[in-house]
């Protein structure tokens, strides 16, 4: 496919996520299981469990010293540096973008399966819904992406056509100018908004 102008609009955006609906397809369905396998190994092995959450909890605890803007921006720049990485290192045959969403899709399903155990599913809801209904489809669509290009390599070897030049291309135009402003929307919900509602609705729990 090719744009309508130099600027990928909405229309080329919604139109390009249609054309990788079936790796879009594969990275949902990789994580959905192994976020269900990160969720079975939270309620069953609730010491390791625990030591996962206490690391994840250690990697981020830098982010809790910065001001609010800091911290949105610490956010979008983790996520925008990791997504952009998926995309690209998805040329070496699409292994990144599929070891990157088992191991997210594991680490969420042990968030989810230790926090639900804790708090219950309203907090879980709450903490995930308000910036993962923008950021959840970035990283899903990044690894689409990124698992393209590597079909497009492996192609390329085996002398089939493709057009890798065109596609990476394109990925990095709707990279530019769509995931990453959206992951910096994202970013600001995370903060502002999220933050906000689970201060509201639990801090007398």
């Amino acid at each position: 496919m090719t744009f309508k102008g130099p600027i990928p609009g909405p229309t080329d955006f919604i139109s390009y996520v249609y054309h990788l609906r079936w790796h879009i397809l594969a990275i949902v369905m990789i994580f959905i299981i192994f976020t269900a396998l990160g969720y079975a190994v939270a309620l069953a092995f609730p010491s390791f469990t625990e030591s996962t959450i206490s690391g994840f909890k250690e990697d981020v605890s830098p982010l809790k010293e910065m001001s609010a803007i800091g911290l949105m921006l610490g956010i979008f720049e983790n996520n925008a540096i990791k997504c952009l990485m998926v995309v690209l290192l998805g040329l070496a045959l699409g292994i990144a973008p599929i070891v990157f969403i088992i191991a997210n899709g594991f680490i969420i399903g042990i968030i989810i399966g230790a926090t639900m155990a804790k708090s219950g599913i309203i907090y879980v809801l709450v903490g995930i819904i308000p910036h993962g209904i923008i950021e959840l489809p970035m990283v899903i669509i990044s690894s689409a992406i990124g698992l393209k290009l590597g079909i497009d390599v492996f192609k390329k070897l085996i002398r089939q056509k493709a057009n890798l030049r065109r596609d990476l291309k394109e990925a990095i135009m709707v990279f530019i100018f769509w995931i990453a402003p959206l992951l910096l929307i994202a970013a600001f919900m995370e903060t502002f908004v999220t933050g906000t509602l689970l201060y509201l609705l639990f801090q007398h729990s």
